[in-house]
């Protein structure tokens, strides 16, 4: 079993100095050894099979940050194992656990709490209040979005082997053809050589490739004036902390709608509920699943749902170029409920999703 030192870390995970995350070294160190405590050298293994680096070794770091807000709860074991599957659906709730508890620790939580015949994912409330049940669910993947992921990695392959710096953001308008597809993979390791910012419109309307826009080390994220207003799916890769990937295509989507019939169903009557999806992972993903939402908010319909918070977890810049774990958040009260959520919920969201966007005002 590995003894995790700043010095292991550096070797095993990140392949370069622990400097490279915005935590102090003993927070890393705790969390990773929270990680093989809890999970096992396996599941660290598992994130480090296809390439070391920054992204793998935050992702672990990231659990065990995310990890202390169970360890010791009653149930939680059953949470663990889970995890140790790589259990997507069970990394979304700890996940909207760790959000509350990390922000008040005095918040008293317990997991898979019964409902009727089945069991909620967990509940929390503060002192002496009534609970308050929570249903997470995840914003599963359309056809749509399984295949545009596809095309994502497919364009990010053959920067990987690149030497030098660089920042790429490829902003697709619409799905590209193969061929357009095997054209760019052949042209972007040249276009990532300049060292100058650059843009270049792509042809036929497929969209835009913009180089070094964003500061050495941070996650670009730009705009163009046709992309504004539509959502879009994205995936970002650091493949050093100097070179960074980020390819976003533009999609629409109306999953939201169905996903908040089914899980309103699973909350108790006559008691506080919350639905959290997790998923929607950016401001304009926001704007479009909150209209989908708040039609469904009508006086005789889903009374129970206080409210659908949108959350997602992930690595984020931090100062001098390094990097960080933050969740991003989004809370739809709705006016119609039967009970009121708390105010402290819709304080602890809106914290959480005031300190993700001060990682990128940095």
């Amino acid at each position: 079993m590995t003894k995790w030192t700043v010095e292991a870390i550096e070797r095993d995970l990140l392949s370069g100095p622990i400097s490279y995350i915005a935590r102090t070294a003993s927070e890393v160190i705790e969390a990773v050894s929270r990680v093989q405590r809890l999970l096992g050298d396996e599941w660290i293994a598992s994130q480090t099979c296809n390439q070391k680096g920054l992204v793998a070794a935050m992702r672990i770091a990231g659990m065990g940050f995310r990890l202390h807000s169970i360890e010791g709860l009653p149930g939680s074991e059953e949470l663990f194992i889970k995890l140790r599957t790589l259990d997507s659906s069970a990394e979304a709730e700890l996940t909207a656990i760790h959000m509350f508890r990390s922000a008040s620790r005095d918040l008293e939580i317990g997991l898979f709490p019964p409902v009727g015949k089945r069991v909620a994912d967990f509940k929390m409330r503060k002192a002496s209040e009534e609970w308050t049940t929570v249903e997470v669910t995840e914003a599963t993947e359309s056809d749509e979005q399984k295949r545009l992921s596809d095309i994502l990695i497919r364009l990010s392959t053959p920067l990987r082997s690149l030497s030098f710096a660089f920042s790429l953001e490829v902003i697709l308008l619409r799905e590209p053809t193969e061929e357009e597809i095997e054209t760019l993979c052949e042209a972007l390791p040249q276009f990532c050589s300049g060292k100058q910012t650059h843009s270049a419109h792509l042809h036929h309307e497929l969209g835009w490739l913009l180089r070094n826009h964003a500061p050495t080390g941070q996650l670009p994220n730009s705009e163009t004036s046709e992309t504004e207003n539509l959502p879009t799916i994205g995936l970002a890769a650091f493949f050093r902390n100097d070179q960074v990937i980020a390819v976003k295509i533009c999609f629409s989507d109306d999953r939201a709608e169905e996903m908040l019939t089914k899980e309103a169903r699973q909350l108790p009557s006559g008691e506080r509920g919350l639905i959290m999806i997790s998923g929607p992972s950016s401001k304009k993903e926001f704007q479009v699943w909150e209209p989908l939402i708040r039609r469904r908010f009508q006086p005789k319909i889903h009374t129970r749902v206080g409210g659908v918070c949108l959350f997602d977890g992930g690595m984020v810049p931090a100062p001098d170029a390094k990097s960080d774990w933050k969740i991003q958040a989004h809370l739809i009260l709705n006016p119609y409920a039967k009970l009121a959520l708390p105010t402290w919920i819709e304080e602890i969201v809106k914290e959480a999703d005031d300190e993700f966007e001060r990682s990128f005002l940095q």
